[in-house]
């Protein structure tokens, strides 16, 4: 017996799937290329232009944070600890902005003020030692320096242990679901970006080069990344991020390659840039002495017989640096980037588009950050493991009394240090009476 379609009994009539709307979206096939029979009821031209709209917006965005980025950078390591501390600031607000529920914040009135309490118990325990030291300097709180420096793990642990306290005492029936989980979000954040930015902070004091090579890296990456899938890109690269494509990736990552080499045989040049922060001098650009590391001279390297091509050897001169620079590069173009799609999925799992509108055309400061992230901790981790030299230094071991030891104890080490010299017979009897006497007074 047939069935009837018409309009008596409960089956309502069959509906084409998806509707006016999904009709006019852009289908995208496996090769993530799209078609004129994918397009329906959507004007080519008008998809033309705001494509080209975007890619204007972003590139005048682009060149003005270039631009004000190599203002700071010219400024010297004050203002580039100035601008990190700021972005740090961004950042981390923007990520505590996403799990706050203001309807549930009402009642806790104490919410906000644990976050940016745990923030500055954080700042002071990766800070501390800096701020102790420039502490020293000043005439009346010099005298405490030592105290500080000499507890301040400790300090900063009773600190945390009162945020604690004050977080646990804040707990209340009906929340509990919400708070623990705005504080496991809250450390979160501050273990993925205030902890692994302190290291930018760490590589300006090793040289500005060790600070502005990384983030370099990033930004050409990211950029010929862009570029490279614009015009080739034609397969996704991974669900999290549809626009990005293995033509964006693998061309962007050759781009950073040769970049790098280069950029760093050009900043090698400069003591600016490669002499460690105590050699600099305020806005001394073209004054800075110091004795630079030897990766940045030119050494040379026998290529082998068969890169040759003739029978005899060849030689090649170039910096060791620039060897680094490659190793540098393969991250940011390899590992980097995934920053960036984890930052992709934490919008997915928040149903938004960026984490801010604070730059036009890029999102938030998170959505332009995200790759700097690890970067910055890889670039230290591989500066201290690869080619930091740690020997012992007189300035090392200077810096260490001075702020370590008490006013008294410098003196018992001043002396026990004119003992060992006169048994070792260099120093002389008359001297060290008179270094005596001298100290005595």
């Amino acid at each position: 017996m047939a069935r009837n379609s018409g309009k008596s009994g409960n089956q309502s009539p069959v509906k084409p799937k998806g509707n006016s709307s999904t009709l006019r979206q852009r289908k995208v096939n496996k090769g993530n290329t799209v078609t004129n029979k994918d397009l329906v009821g959507e004007d080519h031209s008008s998809v033309g232009k705001k494509r080209w709209e975007t890619v204007r917006k972003r590139t005048v965005f682009t060149l003005l944070m270039i631009g004000g980025f190599f203002m700071v950078l010219a400024g010297g390591p004050v203002p580039i600890m100035i601008m990190v501390f700021g972005l740090q600031l961004a950042i981390y607000k923007e990520l505590i902005g996403l799990a706050s529920e203001k309807n549930k914040e009402r009642d806790l009135p104490w919410q906000r003020a644990l976050n940016w309490y745990f923030l500055l118990t954080t700042e002071y325990y990766l800070y501390g030692h800096i701020f102790n030291r420039y502490m020293a300097k000043v005439p009346i709180l010099g005298r405490y320096a030592p105290l500080m420096t000499s507890h301040h793990k400790f300090i900063s642990f009773t600190v945390y242990l009162i945020g604690f306290v004050w977080f646990v005492a804040t707990l209340q029936k009906g929340f509990y679901r919400f708070q623990f989980g705005h504080f496991a979000w809250t450390h979160m954040a501050l273990l993925l970006v205030i902890f692994q930015t302190h290291f930018m902070v760490e590589n300006i004091f090793a040289g500005i080069f060790w600070f502005f090579i990384p983030i370099a890296l990033v930004i050409v990456n990211d950029i010929f990344a862009y570029i490279f899938g614009f015009f080739f890109g034609r397969h996704s690269l991974i669900s999290l991020s549809p626009k990005k494509t293995w033509e964006g990736y693998i061309g962007g990552g050759l781009a950073t390659l040769a970049f790098g080499f280069l950029l760093t045989s050009l900043l090698s040049r400069w003591n600016y840039v490669i002499c460690p922060i105590e050699h600099l001098r305020t806005n001394a650009l073209h004054h800075s002495q110091c004795t630079p590391n030897p990766i940045f001279a030119h050494q040379d390297y026998e290529l082998p017989y068969w890169l040759s091509m003739r029978r005899e050897i060849l030689k090649l001169s170039i910096r060791p640096v620039q060897i680094h620079s490659l190793a540098l590069s393969a991250f940011a173009s390899l590992i980097a980037p995934f920053g960036g799609f984890f930052a992709s999925g934490v919008k997915r799992a928040f149903n938004i588009k960026d984490f801010g509108n604070s730059i036009p055309g890029h999102g938030g400061v998170s959505d332009r950050f995200d790759c700097q992230i690890f970067m910055a901790t890889f670039s230290h981790i591989y500066y201290t493991t690869f080619i930091e030299a740690s020997p012992i230094t007189i300035a090392k071991v200077l810096e260490t009394i001075v702020n370590g030891l008490t006013i008294e104890d410098q003196v018992v080490l001043f002396l026990k240090l004119k003992d060992h010299l006169m048994t070792q017979e260099v120093l002389e009897e008359g001297v060290a009476k008179a270094i005596e006497t001298l100290v005595g007074s």
